[in-house]
């Protein structure tokens, strides 16, 4: 079994990498900080150290240096947004392999959602129509004058995890712009459709490993979307991208046309999901490292049920992938109970990552369409 190390900052994310990557064959030690400790919980976990000065790199190197000659690591790797950036910024610099990861040029681009939607548009990669207006009282001017119509999605333009998204659609959800507590304010067109996810292991702008998701409170699958998938291959394309990446995207009702929202290149939340249908993203990351890794099980494309209790409830309506979410959980109780009692919060390092990269300002060869305001 390879000794693999992994980064983490968050707990929630990093978890489920740190399950998927056990599941891929791997003897999984974490460097962490902060609520990351909680990761030491898991049976998964083979060690835990905290980082000693994570603001320092020549700390962190040392951290990593040293993690590797005691535990024999053989590959270290990212769990969540900081710690991809930070393992991007050092990996000419790392005693060991790495997984795929990306530039750090390119996570900055894709990572800052104003930049992404201005490229996708210079690359003919389908996006919904975008603005990025100063403050918040600017987009409430736009939207008095008619300069801009409903319905809108307005967000940050790099926190993760669904942090200060908000949605008007009309006018009666006006009040909802009170939320927004950061600057420059991201508008995107609010795309009338099915809300989905496509996500991606890739190396030098190839994909090695992909599916489209769906999900909702109850049921998460995989489905396959010609439009969907040639779009994402354009901007992995573009970009020359390695390592993973999770895209938000939007199926347009009527048209079947696939717009994608935003990319975070990193891990992301439903990596185990995808897992227990048949999936293992690890393992094609681990495999592009050198590494030897498990077999893939089988997959399936059939719903998997999100609640355990339902299935133990009607165990008899039960399917095979249902059971391993069941074991997935409860074989390791004391995160599971963790999360499910709301003890950790990765609210604080989703604020965090917009200290990650800087806004540039607009673009003045951005194209006229996107409504750019300085």
């Amino acid at each position: 079994m390879a000794n693999a190390l992994m980064i983490a900052f968050a707990f929630g994310l990093p978890y489920h990498v740190l399950r998927t990557a056990a599941a891929a064959g791997t003897r999984v030690h974490v460097l962490g900080h902060g609520v990351a400790g909680r990761l030491r919980t898991s049976r998964c976990c083979a060690s835990y150290r905290e980082l000693d000065d994570p603001a320092d790199e020549g700390s962190v190197l040392a951290d990593i240096e040293a993690a590797a000659t005691r535990h024999r690591i053989d590959i270290v790797f990212p769990s969540d947004d900081v710690s991809t950036r930070l393992l991007a910024r050092l990996r000419d610099r790392l005693p060991v392999r790495t997984s795929p990861l990306p530039d750090l040029a390119v996570f900055d681009l894709l990572n800052d959602k104003w930049n992404f939607t201005r490229y996708c548009h210079r690359h003919g990669v389908r996006v919904p129509p975008g603005w990025c207006f100063a403050s918040v009282d600017e987009l409430r001017a736009a939207l008095a004058s008619r300069e801009l119509d409903l319905p809108i999605t307005v967000k940050p333009i790099n926190r993760s995890g669904g942090v200060g998204v908000v949605h008007i659609r009309d006018a009666r959800e006006h009040a909802l712009l009170g939320r927004i507590d950061y600057r420059p304010v991201l508008v995107q067109r609010h795309i009338i459709g099915e809300t989905v996810g496509i996500s991606a292991v890739c190396r030098d702008g190839r994909i090695l490993a992909h599916a489209a998701q769906r999900r909702d409170e109850r049921r998460f699958e995989l489905f396959a979307h010609a439009d969907l998938l040639d779009n994402m291959s354009r901007l992995v394309a573009a970009t020359r991208l390695d390592g993973p990446a999770n895209f938000d995207a939007v199926i347009e009702t009527g048209t079947g046309l696939s717009y994608i929202v935003e990319c975070n290149p990193r891990y992301w939340f439903t990596i185990y999901l995808s897992m227990l249908v048949g999936l293992n993203f690890m393992t094609t990351a681990l495999e592009d490292a050198g590494m030897p890794a498990v077999p893939a099980a089988t997959l399936t494309s059939e719903p998997l049920e999100l609640a355990p209790r339902r299935t133990l409830q009607n165990p008899l309506r039960a399917r095979r992938h249902d059971w391993r979410l069941v074991r997935y959980h409860l074989g390791d109780p004391i995160p599971y109970l963790l999360t499910r009692a709301k003890l950790i919060d990765d609210s604080a390092v989703a604020v965090g990552v917009a200290e990650m990269s800087a806004y540039s300002g607009p673009d003045p060869a951005a194209p006229a369409a996107l409504g750019a305001h300085p």
